[in-house]
């Protein structure tokens, strides 16, 4: 799923990127042994062997380890020269090369050329002397840095760095390969740090860089805050105490032990600290007790909100178990009545410790979550070694993003969910009208140069949250949005650590962080969300759609959208045939309900939604069955049924039919067929995902899969079906829940369900009358057009239990017409079995054939014995052929030709 796999090498053949998400090649016995030996492998491609290269740094993500090679001239680090090399650890094969290194360096200046760094100290320290009370140098190294590129400069001035003083010494790069002092400048009177670069040799100043982060603009707290939690776009700056405090919420968190009786917000990972004007002394309480009124009432509140969601969000950050943030997190010093009341924030990761302070300008930052984890998401990349260029370039996508993301499960109603600062950015103080999440901006706009640095930032951060709604943002069930939630996260933390440093704002470093995320999940859970993120990441356009895209419908509606809707379990492409197409049967008049106990024939259709014919013989088709009694784990329960080449063409809009899978069914009535399609153009998802996973997410977020669940049953007017259902466990004890929909059945239908007391008398029953209680079986009843639930019961691992349903079918019903009765299992709130007995009414009884399921005779609507027949006793069948499969016999009167005695 990632463009653009395989090497790629410039114009004088020197390997610039190599991209093999699948590391299918390259591997060895792990993962740090896989990239010694591509490198030596390869050191000729790399032309490695003609630069002094020089590991740095070595870190490990959840899923990949990174190493990076800093290029050396004559002893001295030539800056942005690297060579980073990522491998997949389960796999232990190398998943992503990029080569930074600077080959033409002959004509580099000698160090022994260069000034002293106190020759140099004046030229660096005089930008700041109108506007700072101090500036000092606290770090300086001489290293080579080809000038091509410089740091963007904000829209406008920040409150401790103006964009006069940042334009100091910018030239227009001259390409060359300069010998410069780096050096770390800190100033007092405001308090910043600048980076600044000045040439060895000439003495004359190159640029300054701004060091903090920003963003522009801006225990009681707002969960997550007052205009997301009321949908209230009037609450602002104006608002008073009296209008936020009913938002605020009672919270735990955790705080260092009281010194001298006195509990401070002090924890493991921030310390509430007063140094940056105006002056407020931060809270100081004799119990552990951080309850205030709102600004502007209390400014203490500040303190209080900002603490808690910083804790909250680097504990969730740290719990996702990336070893590197984790090893590299530090305490951070935060003030939250900083900058004399102006609208800004900041990350100071150059300080020790690091800081953030938040603005009071406007709606305080400190009171919106968006803003507060906004800035500790610098110092996630700063801790994961990644440097994308703050604001002026894609840094503030991931900063966006991320808090959205976290905060979205808080915002129980879902109001502004695409909202990056719902609060402070609130309608009234608006100070950005690009910083969203639901751009409709995309990369390849004819106007894209002409885009702001936010608008950028806003449209990867836009891909980004559909990543999040494909992975299941999108579900109305908590916990799935909380488990997509985790993913998205989880995948940008391990994209930081393979996409290798960028500071530009061109389309191409968006692509490369695009491109990280799928290569990202390829090693997290071995491509699971790689479809339905390379289908965000097209909508936004960052890159085209692959030329040849198979699918198979998972519904009647779906065109092979990835991820696809509910139902994905009623694939049209999908059917059965009772009998060969060599005896004369046609394929194409539809779906028949499996026989049980002799072969049964399945046809699977491909669709090529792409611009470009799928040549013959470059696909395959995989069918699969299972019980949907199970767990319905892929793979675990999913037994194959079979594989087919597809020997012929599929032109760019057309489909073929594949088939017959030959199989023999033994589940009485009911079968889970899964179907897919695979193949180097288009591979699916199956072929590497690490299992188990449920079998929806391998429907719903590939678009190669296709999956039909149903049984269908005829029932007479006023008839009887009958059917049953297990519900089993999981790998262990589980809470579960189990939705019974008949809401597309005539109203005067009427469904009984036995199954084992245990079962029904600890559960909450919706829509449901418990009609007999035993020790053993309890029997509960419930009407058409009602969805019905039973919710609360406990199974133990591996547990299996049958309830046995019952449809007394309409009287109101349509002739022919099909009602679906659909039952879904759910353990601890995921859906892990889903059947549809789909029953079709019949009114018009001529050219039917009917079961007596009591005297297993087969009866026609002219039989003598026709009157005495009740409902029950009057199951239809389209052909004899059908009924006579399933152990029935011809009545001696009606038809004795198939009376066997």
């Amino acid at each position: 799923m990632v463009p653009d796999v395989g090497a790629r090498k410039d114009s004088g053949g020197v390997l610039r990127k190599f991209v093999d998400p699948g590391a299918t090649l390259g591997r060895a016995s792990n993962a740090r042994k896989a990239i010694d030996s591509f490198m030596k492998a390869r050191s000729k491609d790399l032309k490695a062997d003609r630069m002094d290269l020089r590991e740095v740094d070595s870190s490990e993500g959840a899923a990949t380890l990174r190493v990076r090679y800093q290029q050396f001239h004559k002893g001295l680090p030539v800056l942005g020269a690297t060579v980073q090399a990522v491998a997949d650890i389960e796999q232990a094969g190398v998943v992503q090369v990029d080569n930074g290194g600077d080959l033409k360096v002959a004509d580099a200046p000698d160090p022994g050329e260069a000034r002293d760094v106190e020759d140099v100290e004046r030229v660096a320290l005089a930008p700041f002397r109108k506007d700072y009370e101090t500036a000092t140098v606290f770090k300086d190294e001489l290293a080579y840095l080809r000038d091509t590129t410089r740091p963007g400069l904000p829209d406008e001035d920040y409150p401790t760095a103006s964009i006069e003083l940042l334009k100091k010494g910018r030239r227009k790069p001259d390409g060359t390969l300069h010998l410069v002092h780096d050096l770390s400048v800190e100033t007092t009177g405001p308090f910043e740090h600048f980076r600044v670069v000045v040439d060895a040799i000439s003495g004359k100043l190159l640029w300054i860089e701004l060091l903090g982060k920003y963003v522009t603009a801006s225990l009681k707290v707002f969960v997550p805050d007052p205009v997301t939690e009321s949908n209230d776009g009037t609450l602002s700056s104006a608002s008073t105490a009296a209008d936020l405090n009913p938002f605020r919420h009672d919270v735990q968190a955790e705080i260092a032990t009281a010194v001298n009786g006195i509990f401070q917000l002090d924890g493991d990972w921030f310390r509430c600290n007063d140094w940056d004007t105006p002056a407020f002394a931060q809270p100081a309480e004799n119990t552990a007790t951080f309850s205030y009124e709102t600004y502007p009432q209390n400014r203490a509140f500040l303190s209080a909100n900002a603490y808690y969601w910083l804790d909250a969000v680097a504990r969730h950050l740290r719990a996702l178990g990336n070893p590197t943030l984790n090893g590299n997190m530090e305490k951070v010093d935060v003030d939250p009545q900083a900058y004399d009341f102006e609208d800004q924030s900041e990350w100071i990761g150059s300080a020790t410790p690091p800081r953030i302070r938040f603005g009071e300008g406007g709606v305080p930052d400190a009171a919106d979550l968006g803003v507060v984890a906004h800035e500790y998401v610098h110092g996630v990349f700063q801790w994961l070694g990644a440097e994308h260029g703050g604001s002026g370039a894609y840094e503030h996508s991931v900063c966006d993003a991320l808090p959205a993301v976290y905060r979205d499960r808080f915002n129980l109603n879902g109001h502004r969910r695409t909202e990056t600062f719902p609060f402070d950015n609130n309608a009234s103080d608006q100070w950005s009208s690009e910083r969203r999440l639901d751009l409709t901006q995309r990369f390849d706009d004819p106007g894209f140069n002409s885009y702001s640095r936010n608008l950028r930032n806003s449209m990867l951060g836009t891909a980004l949250w559909r990543c999040y709604l494909g992975m299941g943002g999108d579900s109305p069930d908590a916990a799935v949005r909380v488990e997509a939630a985790d993913a998205i996260i989880r995948t940008m933390m391990e994209m930081l650590l393979i996409v290798p440093d960028d500071i530009t704002s061109s389309a191409a470093h968006a692509v490369s962080m695009a491109q990280g995320c799928i290569t990202a999940d390829a090693a997290l859970t071995g491509g699971l969300y790689s479809k339905v993120m390379d289908e965000a990441f097209i909508a936004q356009g960052l890159w085209a759609r692959r030329p040849v895209d198979l699918y198979i419908s998972d519904s009647d509606t779906d065109l092979g959208a990835q991820p696809s809707g509910v139902p994905f379990w009623t694939s049209p492409d999908i059917w059965v045939r009772n009998n060969d197409i060599s005896t004369g049967d046609n394929p194409e008049l539809g779906h028949e309900a499996p026989v049980n106990g002799r072969p049964n024939y399945l046809y699977v259709r491909v669709h090529n939604r792409g611009i470009q014919q799928a040549a013959a013989g470059g696909f395959q088709v995989e069918t699969y069955r299972c019980d949907p009694g199970t767990g319905m784990m892929w793979p675990t329960h999913f037994q194959p049924l079979g594989t087919s080449v597809i020997t012929e063409p599929i032109p760019a809009g057309g489909s073929v039919r594949v088939g017959p899978f030959v199989w023999t069914p033994q589940i009485a009535d009911h079968e889970s067929l899964v179907a897919v399609v695979h193949g180097a153009e288009d591979p699916a998802i199956t072929a590497t995902v690490n299992g188990p996973v449920p079998n929806d997410r391998i429907v719903r977020f590939d678009n190669n899969v296709g999956q039909r669940n149903v049984a269908p049953q005829m029932a007479a007017p006023g008839g009887r079906t009958r059917m049953a259902i297990t519900l089993r466990g999981g790998l262990k004890a589980t809470d579960g829940s189990w939705e019974l929909d008949a809401s597309a059945l005539p109203g005067d239908t009427r469904i009984s369900v036995r199954t084992l007391s245990r079962m029904i008398a600890p559960a909450a029953l919706t829509d449901l009358e418990v009609k007999e209680t035993g020790a053993v079986r309890s029997t509960v009843e419930m009407k058409g057009g009602k969805v019905a639930v039973v919710d609360g019961y406990r199974l133990d691992a591996d547990d299996q239990v049958t309830a046995e349903i019952t449809i007394d079918f309409s009287h109101q019903a349509e002739h022919l017409k099909r009602y679906p009765f659909v039952a879904t299992q759910y353990r601890d709130g995921t859906a892990v079995g889903r059947m549809t007995i789909q029953i079709t009414a019949v009114k018009e009884l001529d050219d039917f054939f009917f079961g007596n399921p009591r005297s297993g005779e087969i009866h026609v609507n002219t039989c003598p014995y026709w009157p005495k027949l009740g409902p029950a006793s009057k199951v239809p069948f389209l052909r004899i052929e059908d009924a006579l499969a399933r152990g029935y016999n011809g009545c001696a009167y009606c038809l004795p030709d198939h009376n066997t005695g």
